[in-house]
């Protein structure tokens, strides 16, 4: 596989980025009332599952500091 930023491989950027689209989409669906209850669950079990993905790829670490810093 090919380097990607900072050292990560194409899969492990993917994973990083896909964590922070959906942290973006988290705060933007809590200020829509209509779409608050159903899309915040489905944003959580989609951050649950990434979060998994980057621990499985070793990147836990950057993930954790993503979430904590948002």
């Amino acid at each position: 596989m090919s380097r990607g930023t900072r050292g990560y491989d194409d899969l492990q950027a993917m994973f990083l980025m896909r964590l922070v689209r959906l942290m973006k989409l988290r705060t933007r669906l809590s200020t829509q009332e209509s779409t608050r209850d159903a899309g915040q669950t489905l944003v959580s079990a989609a951050l649950r599952s990434t979060l998994q993905d980057c621990e499985a790829l070793g990147v836990q670490a950057e993930a954790h500091a993503l979430l904590e810093a948002d």
